[in-house]
């Protein structure tokens, strides 16, 4: 059987009946890119756990299936990253940290970060798109508004675990925390901070809200880098946790 690509498309644009009107884009994707004729079918996603078969009626128009051919609900502990908005490689760590399976996505406004950070909310957001479409997830990662450190931090009602650039003996690795701290729900966060370090006033800011440091490697990791690390830390005890 050959291999059905997917679309995302919005929930509230799935929700009127079978029907489903293409974009300019969404065609040009199907027609141009997947090369699909009329009478070919796809998979369609609304990035909220949901799945229907769809078939190309018009090259404008998608007919779906009546109920969906998968549903998959959140379930246990969600995970987020928080990542300080870095001055290149943000949009390798979107879309990793989307096909690795993050749940939530944080990028921050910090006080060591650089005026060439990157900052495209609008290109993250296609990114992970074509990132949930690629890696097959039926979730689409929550990226929210670039904000800024301190404010996000006194908000959160959830655990929270900052990485370390440097190895100290009294910090411990990412993965041992989580297996001694074991959580069955609520949403675990990974902070990453810029290039330049945390300043003072942010460590005390962290210590302030109990946040826990934690290592992610045995070197000295650029913040990129720093980041997907974590990501895979926290996926497998994830996994370890739903298997057990």
């Amino acid at each position: 059987m050959a291999e059905r690509r997917r679309l995302l498309i919005a929930p509230d644009r799935l929700g009127s009946g079978p029907e489903v009107q293409l974009s300019p884009e969404e065609q040009h994707y199907l027609r141009r890119v997947l090369r699909l004729r009329c009478g070919d079918v796809v998979d369609v996603i609304d990035g909220c756990g949901h799945l229907w078969g769809a078939e190309l009626r018009e090259p404008h128009r998608l007919q779906l299936a009546a109920e969906p051919t998968m549903a998959d609900g959140r379930d246990g502990v969600e995970l987020g990253l928080a990542i300080a908005l870095i001055r290149r490689g943000i949009d390798d760590v979107m879309r990793m940290a989307c096909e690795l399976g993050v749940d939530r996505i944080q990028p921050l406004q910090c006080d060591r970060c650089v005026p060439q950070a990157e900052l495209k909310p609008e290109r993250w957001e296609s990114i992970l798109r074509e990132a949930v479409e690629q890696c097959e997830r039926l979730w689409l990662p929550e990226l929210h508004a670039v904000t800024a450190f301190e404010p996000w931090l006194g908000s959160l009602e959830a655990r929270v675990v900052a990485g370390v650039t440097r190895v100290d003996e009294g910090v411990p690795p990412l993965r041992q925390w989580l297996d001694d701290h074991p959580q069955p729900s609520g949403t675990t966060w990974l902070l990453v901070g810029p290039e330049g370090g945390w300043s003072s006033r942010e460590a005390t800011v962290m210590e302030r809200n109990a946040v826990t440091p934690v290592q992610l490697g045995s070197t000295i990791l650029r913040s990129s880098t720093a980041a997907v690390a974590g990501v895979v830390d926290l996926v497998r005890w994830r996994e370890g946790q739903l298997n057990s």
